[in-house]
């Protein structure tokens, strides 16, 4: 007799080391990167206001501009802002 199978929220089998089948899994990351495309899109960060600017280290890297040290930040004597978002 084989072992019951790991299944997903919507009834597909999904392996046992996953939270969500291929299908949903998908699906999430399609919304999520919708999502942060949206934002990108008005340009403002949704925590406080801010502009966006692209971190070039990574594909898709968009953090608030009032991120990190004072140093890094666009206006230093407003507080930090911990967005962070990927759009690929």
């Amino acid at each position: 007799m084989s072992a019951p199978r790991s299944r997903c929220a919507c009834g597909n089998i999904k392996s046992k080391w996953l939270s969500d089948c291929t299908q949903c899994a998908s699906r999430k990351r399609i919304a999520r990167i919708s999502e942060a495309c949206a934002i990108i899109e008005k340009g403002k960060c949704p925590t406080c206001g801010a502009g966006l600017r692209r971190n070039n280290s990574m594909a898709g890297w968009w953090q608030c501009e009032q991120l990190g040290a004072d140093t890094h930040r666009k206006d230093a004597s407003k507080p930090s802002c911990n967005f962070q978002t990927f759009t690929e």
